[in-house]
């Protein structure tokens, strides 16, 4: 039976028993105690609740043992001699009450006993609120005249343990904010919007026309997609030499055979990207998720146990134990390491934890999925005229990707280049990684990577170039092979966690000779300085001439805030370099950086090197909301002192004010989101003229937020085009709790290069109260515990309340319109009663409605 329908049962018993009934309780006074009987309801936060038979003496409560534990969630059981044996979580601690001694013990140990604080009455041990709370590690508040006993936070109870992980199951559910949006909006595909202008300028303190650089982009969006134009100068200024790029780009997310194209300049499709003038299009993801597939694990633990999986401290999978104490979890593996953390949990409170690592390198696919990519257009440098792309990948299983394609390069004067590519990536086990490519009249190549831990990673990879090619485009011309390996060990990682080696050795054989060379460096932490000391060697064995060796000792540091050195000095970083060739100084530099203001960095510092002596520098970094700017000046020992003058920004249209927004930029391809927050009084969901716009509006959109302006205007800038993000309204920054945003959450999908102009609707909120009572021969009689269902006439969303002990009802926050209130059927049918729905209207109203005196009555 539901423990509210057990509530309400025994409310509505004891409203049709004379007041006078001392067995209305089922119990009597005991005759060595001034405790009298009363009835209460336990809360639990706001988790559960039941109603218990008690005692009250002086200003404490008795309560039941075995109601608490049980809703609680705490396994225990009874013993002979009114005695209860309790486990309690987690630590698997033992608690033994016995009654008819007064005695308790926790582990074994005596727990003193107040005089009246434990009472056995008909096989029922009842405790004292104060020593039963200090017992299970909580705090019990006392409301005699609401005649309820409540535990603000029962987090450290096993049912609150279970509530806070399904509220994780449900975030894990419905995204990291845990909610459904209530609107979803997706691309606006009609016309053109907005306006995005990007400007750069890098202004020498010497000729600041001839030797300088200038940019400057243009973009609207366009059907639902990005074009955008830009300039920017190629060398010196003074030469005229611009370099002009223009494209038209659009997304289809959930596109089955397309979901980009690109026409104008941009990249080709397939492993070797370079720029080109022409098409490109694709059906693999705008950004690839993060996630490839799952991994199962599997277990057997005992009945009624919950097992999860955590990744970085966020749920991520889950399951419940069968009758045989089986479970099976699928893990959501995403690219690059996967260390996930598994929590079991008992049936009654009881924990194990375990890990594990999985590693899925980048350029798997997830299994069964077939991605192709084609592009052709004319080239935009000079090694050839025009190049074109057919890539082909599909995903064998989670662990194998297959991948094959044409590269063709068309020339001038020299001969066209026809290159057929195939490879294959895939995991041998968890921890051995290989690929395998082939490619036409350029290269084979070969990799493997064992890392069986993110403590250790060594990988190696081998390369066969094709030499007959004349002037290749995909390979270096002179070279004929090439053998590379990598290391990383972090030898201590519980004690030692910032102490890592890493190492590196290349072996490469050129048409001119061989070439060998390795670095070998350690890094450590120190009193808030990292250490990198390092030395590196290059042989050269040169087809003619004398081999040559040079090795290099080198020692970097990074230095942390020093905070015991002051205010001032204390926020002050550092990084320092030194580098010598066999027994003498090659180079060395210093550099001091400190935050002047939260928009201002000053670095003052110093290099030198062997040939050219010491130069000096000093950097202001500047960034505000509207303008980035750098501001170098340089000192060197040779020569005149130099400076040089960066900015970067943007101007964006903000068609929601119809006014020009500033930003520190490149602004190209992002996107927002603009418009009002206003006070719905019509309830339609737009703006009308004389709504009240709504200042100091707190909202988010994905992970950055903005507050409304004096005018209830609000805008977001800087946000991934293409894919869905969540905007939330902070309920806490309406100036009335009776406020109601519209829209818990909005799902929106930004265009490129443009505002997304949406107007936020905030329903004023009232208020509704009454009482549900019985008829009886005496008069009318409240009932308390009665769940309520309140129903939106236009919406036909619900919500659900309960009725005070004294049959009272109140809700608060209600929206505007047309709503019926019943009493739940399910409970009306178990006791046998009726009652006529109530119909009621909640006019809208700036400082909120209130519908008062509403009555159901039960027959």
């Amino acid at each position: 039976m539901p423990r509210r329908v057990l509530r309400a049962g025994i409310f509505l018993a004891l409203a049709l028993l004379p007041a006078s009934s001392s067995f209305a309780f089922g119990i009597q006074n005991p005759q060595d105690t001034l405790a009298e009987p009363v009835l209460v309801e336990v809360q639990l936060g706001r988790i559960t609740s039941g109603t218990m038979e008690g005692f009250r003496s002086v200003d404490e409560v008795l309560l039941p043992l075995s109601g608490v534990l049980s809703l609680s969630e705490i396994q225990y059981r009874r013993l002979p001699d009114s005695t209860i044996d309790a486990t309690l979580q987690p630590g698997t601690r033992h608690l033994l009450i016995r009654a008819a001694p007064g005695e308790i013990r926790l582990d074994g140990r005596s727990i003193p006993v107040p005089p009246g604080a434990l009472l056995e009455q008909r096989d029922e041990i009842y405790v004292g609120s104060a020593l039963l709370g200090e017992l299970l590690g909580i705090r019990f508040q006392i409301s005699w005249a609401d005649l309820l006993v409540s535990v603000l936070d029962p987090s450290t109870l096993p049912v609150g343990r279970r509530y806070a992980r399904e509220q994780s199951h449900r975030a894990a559910r419905f995204g990291e904010a845990g909610v459904r949006p209530d609107l979803v909006l997706g691309l606006d595909r009609r016309g053109a919007n907005g306006a995005v202008f990007d400007y750069s300028l890098l202004l020498p303190s010497e000729d600041v026309l001839g030797g300088g650089a200038y940019s400057a982009g243009l973009g609207v969006g366009v059907l639902g997609g990005g074009l955008e134009a830009s300039a920017a100068t190629v060398g010196r200024p003074s030469d005229g030499d611009i370099r002009v790029d223009a494209a038209w780009s659009g997304v289809w997310r959930t596109g089955r055979w397309m979901t980009q194209v690109r026409l104008g300049d941009g990249s080709s499709t397939g492993p070797r990207e370079r720029t080109l003038r022409g098409i490109a299009l694709t059906n693999a993801p705008y950004r690839r998720p993060a996630y490839l597939g799952s991994e199962t694990f599997g277990g057997r633990l005992g009945p009624g146990w919950q097992i999860e999986a955590y990744r970085g401290g966020r749920l991520i999978s889950l399951d419940s134990a069968d009758a045989l104490g089986r479970f099976s979890l699928d893990v959501p593996l995403r690219y690059g390491e996967n260390p996930v953390d598994f929590i079991a949990y008992g049936p009654f409170g009881e924990t194990r934890e375990f890990n594990q690592t999985y590693r899925v390198v980048g350029d798997l696919i997830p299994a069964r999925t077939f991605e192709y990519g084609v592009s052709l257009g004319q080239c935009r440098s000079s090694l050839c005229q025009a190049t074109g792309n057919l890539d082909l990948r599909y995903g064998v299983s989670r662990r194998w990707t297959l991948q094959g394609g044409v590269e063709q390069f068309w020339r001038d004067t020299l001969p066209d280049l026809f290159h057929p590519y195939a490879s294959v990536t895939g995991n041998l086990t968890n921890s051995w990684l290989v690929q395998i490519e082939a490619v036409g009249g350029a290269v084979a190549r070969g990799a493997l990577s064992f890392e069986p831990s993110v403590d250790l990673r060594v990988t190696t990879e081998y390369n066969r170039f094709a030499t007959g090619t004349t002037l290749p485009i995909l390979t270096p011309s002179d070279r004929r092979s090439q053998w590379t390996s990598t290391l990383y060990l972090r030898p201590t990682p519980r004690h030692w966690g910032s102490l890592y080696v890493d190492g590196s050795l290349d072996w490469i054989d050129a048409l001119h000779g061989q070439s060998t060379s390795g670095r070998l460096g350690l890094s450590f932490m120190a009193r808030e300085i990292r250490f990198v000391p390092s030395v590196r060697f290059q042989n050269d064995a040169p087809a003619a001439g004398p081999r040559v060796n040079q090795t290099f000792w080198g020692l970097n540091t990074f230095i942390l805030p020093q905070r015991d050195l002051g205010k001032f000095f204390g926020q002050v970083t550092g990084r320092t370099t030194f580098e010598m060739r066999g027994a003498a100084s090659s180079s060395s530099s210093a550099f001091l950086s400190r935050y002047l203001a939260r928009w201002l960095r000053v670095e003052v510092g110093g290099a030198w090197m062997r040939g050219t002596g010491t130069t000096w520098s000093l950097l202001l970094s500047t960034q505000i909301p509207s303008v980035r700017a750098y501001t170098t000046f340089t000192a060197p020992s040779q020569g005149g002192a130099s400076a040089s003058q960066f900015i970067q920004g943007s101007v964006l249209y903000n068609q929601a004010r119809n006014g020009l927004d500033l930003a520190a930029g490149p602004s190209l391809e992002r996107s927002g989101v603009s418009g009002r927050i206003f006070l719905d009084l019509n309830n339609d969901g737009k703006w009308q003229p004389g709504e009240l716009l709504l200042p100091d509006v707190r909202l988010r959109l994905g992970t950055v937020s903005a507050t409304s302006d004096s005018a209830g205007r609000y805008h977001i800038w800087d946000v991934q085009p293409y894919e869905p993000v969540l905007l939330v309204v902070d309920s806490a920054s309406l100036k009335s709790p009776l406020w109601i945003p519209t829209y818990g959450a909005m799902s929106i999908e930004p265009e490129p290069n443009h505002y997304r102009v949406i107007d936020i609707p905030i329903a004023p909120g009232g208020v509704m109260e009454g009482r549900v009572v019985r008829e009886t021969v005496t008069g009318l009689i409240g009932v308390g515990g009665l769940p309520l269902i309140l129903v939106d006439s236009r919406t036909h969303a619900q919500r659900k309340l309960t009725t005070f002990s004294d049959g009272d009802f109140y809700a608060i926050g209600v929206r505007p319109g047309e709503y019926l209130l019943k009493v739940d059927e399910t409970v009306l049918a178990r006791l046998g009663l009726t009652a006529e729905p109530v119909k009621f209207t909640l006019a809208a109203s700036e400082e909120g409605g209130t519908v008062e005196g509403l009555e159901i009555r039960l027959r």
